[in-house]
């Protein structure tokens, strides 16, 4: 420990980046002034999060670490998806978002009640340094007045610059209702709200400065219309479900436009007539990036109907002078004739990789855009093997910025050949149609090292092979719907062997549906690690999958079993789910031997990553 104190200052914090919130703090506050500097420091670049946080640290945070804290901290993350009802635990320690004075990042995770979502963003009203607000993973089935009382709270946020709103996702089919209008709004995302023309007239009088805008438009009438234009927008990505008519007076009101990004379904419009609207309404735009989604016309080859689309635009407008170039993708076995044509890069976060799908663009240096950074999301399908791959074949893909993976086993194992290393991957979901794909399984969860979450779907029992898989970095298993076939819980004896599996031993969060309701405790008790247990049970009355009931024998029988500072809960919106937040410590008989034991393997974890720091570091160069 005298070693690592005597490291300057830069080392030290460039070291914290390699450790969550709750490791550094458990690790390193307290033992000394100067490291206590050094965090208060970190905390002004970094974020604070709550995302993971055991259940026997929470009272810890709270009383020794967030009241000096507090004054430090710009960004700030609250998630319910992995500590269940966080933020009313945290406001109930009087630690309201007001007392974040110098917050100037908020991202809220998972938060499925919308009235905590109100509760908390009337609170950021009183932050006057708050300029980034983050709404992810959220589903609202809430009344549109509701919805427009929480943009109402939103938009009187005095600061506010940077709003993601994207998970929120609800279909409006009335014009914007807020009463109040933000001229700090610059940069919106709002992807999974969809409109039509008349709302985004009353969004746009609401945020009189936007210059960024991501939405979706779906109008329900080939009469819809943008009543004026706007000339502060800059930056546009809008995904349509409209009538083609509909998108082309949409782009007339925005003359000032330098940015256009687009994703289109069920509708093809050419290279010509883009050009034309271009060329007409969108005489600033310097970068333009789409992805059309639509069908083949039936009878008609469909390597010659992609040569018809490419041609429109080989014109001197897109190959001389923009140099946009696109690319055209189609399945020629598949029976739905479905074709996407997209610019050069792809520009788009989500991505269905198959080997069956053939390609042709019009850039004659093809193979430079095999790299494919934007990506997020990556869907492998399930293919059976082909003899051989021909030119057209996108064999040669790669995915390095990739964070999950869904994948349909077997796969074309070309995928793993061209993503030998799939560093960025956090998060795996699987489908696995028999039993010998396991093989398949472990050789992409290789190549994942910083896997964190799995998910398994399968159309039989767990097989043995499931509980043999390895890996260093996967703390979250979901198996809540371990079956496809109607059989839908875990029985004692799968129960038995992933506990005693190489992943269930390390096994922190785990979503399992049981046969019984004794082997919560057993699971509980016996995987060490765990701090998060969702369960559905089939003992459970049926009533609570579809209705919340006044009498919970199974809830109060969990209550009864363990103890208080568990905290045991009904998932609000599934409420067959039972989410038990593990107080780990109170399972322990010797917690005074607990602690120091996790400070010296979080001393370790930060020795670990001092090669990787040293590499990157221009400090020792």
């Amino acid at each position: 420990m005298v070693l690592f104190e005597c490291l300057p200052n830069e080392v030290l914090l460039e070291s914290f980046i390699y450790l969550d919130t709750i490791q550094l703090l458990r690790a390193l506050y307290g033992l000394n002034a100067r490291l206590n500097r050094a965090i208060y420091l970190h905390f002004e670049a970094h974020q604070f999060s709550f995302q993971s946080l055991p259940n026997e640290h929470f009272d810890l945070i709270c009383h020794e670490y967030l009241p000096c804290a507090i004054e430090n901290i710009r960004s700030l993350r609250l998630s319910h998806e992995e500590t269940p009802n966080l933020t009313e635990i945290l406001f109930s320690q009087y630690f309201t978002l007001d007392r974040f004075h110098r917050l100037q990042t908020l991202c809220l995770h998972y938060i499925k009640s919308l009235g905590t979502l109100m509760k908390i963003t009337h609170q950021c009203r009183h932050l006057h340094f708050l300029t980034t607000l983050k709404i992810i993973a959220d589903r609202h089935g809430e009344k549109q007045t509701r919805i427009f009382n929480l943009f109402d709270n939103i938009w009187n946020i005095p600061s506010l610059k940077y709003c993601n709103l994207n998970g929120i996702q609800k279909k409006l089919i009335v014009p914007f209702q807020i009463s109040s209008i933000s001229s700090t709004i610059e940069f919106l995302w709002i992807q999974n709200v969809k409109y039509g023309l008349q709302a985004l007239f009353g969004l746009l009088l609401c945020t009189p400065n936007l210059e960024h805008l991501s939405t979706t438009i779906g109008s329900y009438t080939a009469n819809d219309y943008l009543e004026s234009q706007n000339h502060t927008m800059t930056s546009l990505f809008v995904s349509f479900d409209v009538f083609p008519s509909t998108m082309k007076i949409m782009f007339e009101k925005f003359p000032n436009l330098q940015h256009l990004k687009v994703k289109i379904n069920n509708t093809y419009i050419d290279g010509s007539e883009w050009q034309q609207i271009i060329e007409t309404h969108l005489p600033r735009l310097k970068l333009f990036q789409f992805k059309m989604i639509f069908e083949f016309v039936p009878n008609i080859r469909r390597d010659v109907q992609a040569e018809q689309i490419l041609q429109t635009f080989r014109s001197p407008f897109w190959i001389e002078k923009h140099q946009w170039f696109v690319r055209c993708r189609w399945n020629p076995s598949n029976t739905i004739k479905l074709t996407i044509v997209y610019t050069l890069p792809y520009a788009f976060e989500s991505f269905h990789y198959s080997n069956e799908y053939c390609e042709r663009s019009t850039d004659l240096a093809e193979k430079s855009h095999r790299v494919y950074n934007h990506i997020r999301y990556v869907k492998l399908h399930r293919i059976d093997a082909i003899d051989s791959v021909n030119d057209l074949n996108p064999f040669n893909i790669t995915f390095p910025k990739t964070i999950h993976v869904t994948a349909h086993i077997p796969f074309d194992n070309t995928f793993l050949y061209s993503n030998q290393t799939l560093n960025e991957v956090k998060s795996l979901v699987v489908y696995l149609s028999m039993d010998t794909g396991y093989y398949q399984l472990q050789l992409l969860i290789d190549q994942m090292p910083a896997l964190y979450s799995l998910k398994i779907y399968s159309h039989n029992r767990l097989h043995a092979s499931f509980f043999r898989l390895t890996s260093r970095s996967v703390r979250r298993l979901d198996l809540t719907r371990c079956s496809l076939d109607g059989v839908d819980y875990l029985s004692d004896e799968e129960c038995r062997r992933l506990i005693d599996s190489p992943m269930g031993k390390q096994c922190e969060v785990l979503f399992a549906p049981l046969s019984s309701r004794d082997f919560v405790l057993d699971l509980i008790h016996k995987m060490t690690t765990l701090r998060l247990l969702v369960l559905e049970c089939y003992e459970d009355p049926k009533i609570f999958k579809y209705y919340k009931c006044k009498k919970d024998e199974l809830l109060e029988w969990l209550h009864h079993q363990l103890l208080t500072t568990c905290l045991i809960v009904r998932d609000q919106t599934s409420p067959s789910k039972i989410k038990i937040w593990i107080n780990r410590d109170d399972l322990t008989s010797n917690c005074d031997i607990i602690v120091p034991k996790d400070r010296g393997k979080i001393l370790r974890s930060i020795k670990s990553t001092f090669p990787r720091l040293f590499r990157k570091s221009s400090f020792y160069q």
